[in-house]
């Protein structure tokens, strides 16, 4: 767990159990997606001084199917945005973040 915990730091963020607990529960092949996307677009959030932030997201999986996925974080003026929560939502429940401009782009 040390060196798991050291190597996320190093790319410039941290990670809550909730998040954790909400990705081992998802099919694998979806959270390593999901993780990846995350892991490429980490740097466009916004930074958040007050509170977390709830963002959408949206992956394409095996089958060519969207996945949509709200992700919750937190980043304030500390060097390391911090991954609070990750849950699968529903496309009308990524459409209102993304008309709230609360997605990943």
């Amino acid at each position: 767990m040390g060196a798991e915990q050291k190597y996320i730091r190093e790319a410039g963020y941290d990670v809550a159990e909730d998040f954790m607990e909400s990705i081992s529960d998802m099919d694998i092949r979806t959270g390593i997606k999901i993780a990846k996307f995350i892991e490429q677009n980490v740097d466009s959030v916004p930074t958040n001084k007050l509170i977390s932030t709830v963002l959408g997201g949206v992956i394409v999986d095996d089958d060519e199917e969207p996945i949509t996925f709200a992700l919750e974080v937190i980043k304030d003026d500390s060097k390391y945005i911090i991954l609070a929560d990750v849950q699968l939502i529903s496309m009308d429940e990524y459409l209102d973040l993304l008309n709230l401009k609360l997605s990943i782009k």
